[in-house]
C-alpha cells in the first residue's frame, strides 16, 4: 500500500501539505534558513515521524505485553552540521544524528522486567526508524509542465 503526499508551493519556500483526508498544514524553513517560520520544517517533520512511529511501536509492544502505563512521552532531536559532500564539491547542511529518549511511567512498578523486554523487541518494528537506519533509495523525477 502507497502513501502518498502532496506538498503545493504557496510562497517564497512554504508549501501547502495534503495527506489523505486530514486537515493541511503548511510546511516551511525558518527565517534563518530563508524562509517565513509559517510552519515546521522538513526536518522537523522527519523528526515527528520518528516520534510518532516510536510512540505507536513501542506502546503496540506494551499492549502485547500486557503492561499498562500512566504516562509516556517521546523525545526527538536532530544535530546538523554542514558536511563536506564530494560529488557537489561543497559543504552542504546535513542531519548527522538523531536522538530519541522515551519518557514513560508504569502502571505498576512490577512491571519493569516486560518493559525491559518489551524495548528490546519493539525498536525493530518501528518502519520508518529502521528505514530510515537502513538507507532509503530516493528517486526524484522532474515533470516540465508547459
Amino acid at each position: 500500500m502507497p502513501t502518498r503526499v502532496k506538498a503545493t508551493w504557496i510562497e517564497n519556500i512554504a508549501f501547502r501539505v495534503s495527506i489523505k483526508d486530514f486537515p493541511e498544514f503548511i510546511m516551511d524553513e525558518p527565517k534563518a534558513f530563508h524562509g517565513n517560520d509559517m510552519g515546521p520544517s522538513a526536518g522537523e517533520f522527519l523528526l515527528v515521524s520518528i516520534a510518532g512511529c516510536q510512540g505507536v511501536s513501542f506502546m503496540f509492544c506494551l499492549q502485547k505485553f500486557n503492561i499498562e502505563i500512566e504516562e509516556m512521552v517521546v523525545h526527538v532531536e536532530s544535530k546538523m552540521k554542514h558536511v563536506w559532500h564530494e560529488e557537489y564539491e561543497r559543504e552542504i547542511l546535513n542531519i548527522i544524528h538523531i536522538n530519541v529518549v522515551i519518557d514513560i511511567k508504569l502502571a505498576n512498578p512490577e512491571d519493569e522486567e516486560d518493559l525491559l523486554e518489551c524495548f528490546e523487541v519493539y525498536q525493530k518494528y518501528c518502519v520508518v526508524t529502521t528505514s530510515i537506519r537502513r538507507g532509503i533509495p530516493v528517486d526524484v523525477k522532474l515533470n516540465h509542465i508547459k
